[in-house]
């Protein structure tokens, strides 16, 4: 993406529908700073996000000190920058504009930066004085925006999907990455106060883990990649409980149940993918072992022929599998 010098034309009228005339008169009088970044038509990639967050970071920075320094209308020019970098970015969420591969990293940053911009501005909405405010004002609306449009979007993007129902190595892996997803989602909410947020993102996490133990259960798993799937599994969720139970800790009351059931859904999920190693021909071997004979004694703490490897010399995983899972 590239940065403006300028913006006129078809441009103006872009930033009078996003900020009102006051705004673009100050937009004009003031010049388009580096950090108002251009418009792309391609999908938002995380890199576009990474971006347009840190121009507006600068934006709101440089408000903070413009209204320290009693320049209110830098401020406010300032302010309505810091609105229109982070709208581009809520437009895309809001419509689905973003790089599929993408999406749950761009919501998420867009989330972590509302987290922390909400509370600045509300600071300098107190302080600013009256002719700055409705900038302000604005630029809060797009940061509380901001947050509501991430929170749809990794609740939309962080659904476990797998088709024809089967557990491969990759939908194993998605299904881990898009509850690594929720739970982050889950402890800002923490941090907000906003209970609804840690509801929603731990039932989903639910629904997800759910999902993944029952094709465990069912034994729908690609027998090719088994090993690589059930320890993948198998070592997530039993980080994601011990993530679960601290933040069981730090909510309200009321919050507690819907943890407590990610709780329980999460070591169902680790405890099936446990015993289905061990039913496994050559369980603990490490993917990555083409050939391996048996599964030596210290690797994932399942010794040799003692519950929870086969004895020595039974085959090995077929070979030409990927590295190991993380």
């Amino acid at each position: 993406m590239e940065e403006g010098n300028s913006e006129t034309g078809g441009s103006d009228m872009k930033i009078s529908l996003l900020f009102g005339t006051t705004a673009v008169a100050l937009l004009l009088a003031f010049g388009a700073a580096p950090t108002t970044l251009a418009l792309s038509n391609k999908p938002l990639s995380e890199k576009d996000t990474k971006k347009l967050l840190k121009a507006s970071e600068k934006e709101l920075k440089e408000a903070r000190k413009a209204s320290e320094q009693g320049k209110t209308e830098a401020a406010a020019a300032h302010a309505a920058r810091f609105t229109q970098n982070l709208d581009r970015v809520n437009g895309a969420l809001a419509v689905d504009e973003v790089r599929e591969d993408d999406a749950l990293d761009v919501a998420a940053r867009v989330d972590e930066a509302t987290l922390k911009h909400i509370p600045v501005l509300e600071g300098l909405l107190e302080t600013v004085p009256e002719q700055a405010r409705p900038a302000i004002e604005r630029a809060l609306e797009a940061s509380r925006r901001g947050h509501d449009t991430a929170t749809e979007a990794i609740l939309n993007h962080g659904q476990v999907s797998l088709p024809g129902g089967l557990l491969t190595d990759r939908t194993a892996r998605q299904a881990m990455d898009k509850n690594e997803a929720l739970l982050k989602q889950a402890e800002r909410g923490r941090q907000r106060g906003d209970e609804a947020a840690v509801g929603r993102s731990v039932e989903q996490f639910t629904r997800n883990i759910d999902a993944v133990g029952r094709a465990i259960e069912t034994d729908a798993v690609d027998q090719r990649e088994a090993i690589s799937v059930l320890d993948r599994v198998d070592r997530n969720t039993r980080r994601h409980v011990s993530v679960l139970e601290g933040l069981l800790g730090q909510v309200p009351e009321q919050a507690r149940p819907a943890i407590e059931r990610a709780i329980q859904a999460s070591q169902r999920g680790q405890q099936a993918a446990t015993q289905a190693l061990a039913r496994t021909p050559a369980a603990g071997v490490q993917a990555g072992r083409p050939g391996a004979a048996g599964a030596p004694a210290d690797i994932g703490g399942r010794p040799t022929g003692a519950g929870g490897g086969p004895p020595s010399g039974t085959p090995g995983p077929p070979s030409g599998r990927h590295g190991p899972p993380h």
